[in-house]
Formats: C-alpha cells, sequence, structure tokens
C-alpha cells in the first residue's frame, strides 16, 4: 500500500481548496463557472472541479449527471454533443457549462488544481480518461485527478503515472466489515497518492492509518465551523464551500494537520 519516496507532491496539502470553485450560487459565479474559477484563482485558493464526457468524447465542467439542476434542459450530459450543450446556460451564471481546457487556460497554472473525474456503470473508462489526459497537454501547472471510481485511479496509475492521483471516499466505502477490506484492496490495487474523505466520516480507522504514514489526506465538502474544527484536527485540507466568501475562511487560518 505505501507509495514510492520518489513520488513527492508538496501541494496536495494546500491547506483551502474552493469547492467547484469560489462559486455562489444564483450568481454569475455559478458552481464550476469560468467566473467561479477565476475568483478561486484571484484569492490564491486551490480549486477542486468536476468533469464530464460529452456525447462526441470532449471534456466538460460539470457536476451533476445531468442537465435538470443546473440548466433549462433535461437529460444526461453525456447522451449531448459539446454544441448542443453550449447552447444551455449554467443557473444564472449567463454562460454556458466550460470545457476542461478553458478552465486550464483561466487557472493557468497559478494555483494547484483538483479534477474530479465523475463516472457511472456505462462510462467508457479508457474514452474518459484519455479524453482528460489530451487535455493536460501543454499545461505546466501543478494539476491532480481524483475519483469515487477505482477504474479511473488504476487508469491514470497505468498510462498516466507521472499525475498525482486520489480517491474520493464517501460512506459506501466504510459501510460493512466487507467493503472495509475491499477499501484497503482498492488502496493497494491503485496505490492513490493522496485520499479525499467525506467530512462526515472523519475520524476513521481507514483514513487514520492512511494518515500515520505521512501521506496527504483532503476532506470534503467543510461548509460550518464545526467542520473547519474537524478537518484542522484530522486533515491537511479542506475542500470548502462558504455563503460568506474567503473572508469566512481566512479567519480560520490554515489547516495543518454529501458528494465532492
Amino acid at each position: 500500500m505505501a507509495n514510492s519516496s520518489e513520488r513527492y507532491f508538496p501541494w496536495l496539502r494546500t491547506s483551502k481548496i474552493a469547492h467547484r470553485g469560489l462559486f455562489e450560487a444564483g450568481t454569475e459565479r455559478e458552481e464550476n463557472t469560468l467566473a467561479a474559477i477565476k475568483a478561486a484563482v484571484d484569492a490564491g485558493l486551490g480549486i477542486e472541479i468536476d468533469v464530464r464526457i460529452t456525447a462526441d468524447d470532449l471534456i466538460v465542467v460539470f457536476h451533476d449527471e445531468t442537465l435538470d439542476r443546473m440548466t433549462n434542459a433535461t437529460g444526461h450530459v453525456g447522451r449531448f454533443g459539446l454544441q448542443l450543450l453550449k447552447k444551455h446556460m449554467v443557473g444564472n451564471s449567463g454562460k454556458s457549462m466550460p470545457t476542461l481546457p478553458e478552465a486550464l487556460e483561466v487557472i493557468n497554472g497559478d494555483v494547484p488544481l483538483f479534477i474530479e473525474i465523475k463516472s457511472s456503470p456505462s462510462i467508457d473508462i479508457q474514452k474518459t480518461c484519455a479524453g482528460v489526459r489530451h487535455c493536460f497537454e501543454g499545461y505546466r501547472g501543478p494539476v491532480a485527478v481524483m475519483s469515487f471510481d477505482p477504474r479511473i485511479i488504476a487508469w491514470f496509475k497505468k498510462y498516466m503515472p507521472s499525475y498525482p492521483r486520489g480517491w474520493v471516499i464517501g460512506r459506501e466505502a466504510l459501510l460493512s466489515i466487507k467493503d472495509r477490506i475491499l477499501s484497503k484492496y482498492v488502496l493497494w490495487k491503485t496505490k492513490p497518492d493522496f485520499l479525499a474523505c467525506d467530512i462526515n466520516l472523519l475520524p476513521n480507522s481507514l483514513t487514520s492509518n492512511w494518515s500515520s504514514r505521512g501521506l496527504p489526506l483532503l476532506t470534503w465538502t467543510v461548509r460550518t465551523q464545526s467542520h473547519q474544527e474537524i478537518a484542522r484536527m484530522y486533515a491537511d485540507g479542506m475542500i470548502f464551500e462558504t455563503t460568506n466568501s474567503v473572508e469566512a475562511m481566512n479567519d480560520t487560518g490554515s489547516s495543518e494537520g454529501a458528494n465532492p
């Protein structure tokens, strides 16, 4: 389960990471928009975004599997080509969902970027991961990939090992003894460089053992003062949301020590 000592990415311990960008719902800075991403860059924060593959095998920045919640359209994102998706605005932003290359252009390597690759049982892992890899070509900034799906982590371990990869841990990974044993197998098989665990599951034996070995641990989604206290106690960094913008997080100091 141990990682090679040569795999050293100190920026994985970024203490504050803006969840889906530094967004504000109902404004031009809706989640996962270029405006939210730019706001996080301007604030000097790390950024977490979600990506999905379109019907024409392009990579867009969007969280949900369907368009229903965040646009005026319905249906699965993966059943539409980019040209059709670009006709629908995200929330009240007045803008359509960006592509991953558009997001990378805004970030320009200025802050660490954590990309959660979304999946489903029917997803084509090869096309999705290769599409993300293609977007990275020529990008020089610090970037990591992460996913709930061990198949995605395993793909990057095999085909793109130079990039740090992380496993996102939700409740299903710790539900039973069987699930915990399976989780240990996933860690051994995929050898992630970091974990990102649901704040509501901390502390637990899996992540405590991980941290005891000096490996990076992030937690999501930090929304309250009590969440911040837990994050500072058990994790190296917090993937956060706040209704009071970045100032509320600045008051908490660094952290040393639902669905993302």
